[in-house]
């Protein structure tokens, strides 16, 4: 699995199923927001746009959003992830 494929299994995909959630349960400012993160992925390709979504996700704990228990295990996950695959990146950069 090359670094595109890991990022749309691991961030991208996780993170259009919670823009799905949100959509139907109606939340539509996370929903505006996530989705926002969610173009910033739009070439899984490309590094930096990979790492600058991951910032900008980081910022979802400081917006003031109430989760639901199953959308904030959700968010938890993708934090999660998307941390791992920053970390990934910056251990792979020559030093």
């Amino acid at each position: 699995m090359d670094f595109a494929d890991v990022v749309v299994a691991e961030f991208k995909q996780p993170l259009e199923k919670l823009c799905d959630h949100l959509m139907h349960a109606g939340e539509m400012d996370q929903f505006v927001y996530f989705s926002g993160v969610l173009e910033m992925l739009s070439d899984p390709n490309d590094e930096f746009s990979v790492i600058a979504a991951s910032i900008e996700l980081s910022r979802c704990a400081f917006l003031g959003f109430q989760y639901t228990p199953e959308i904030q295990t959700m968010v938890n996950e993708i934090l999660d992830q998307a941390i791992r695959l920053s970390s990934t990146m910056s251990s792979d950069s020559p030093q």
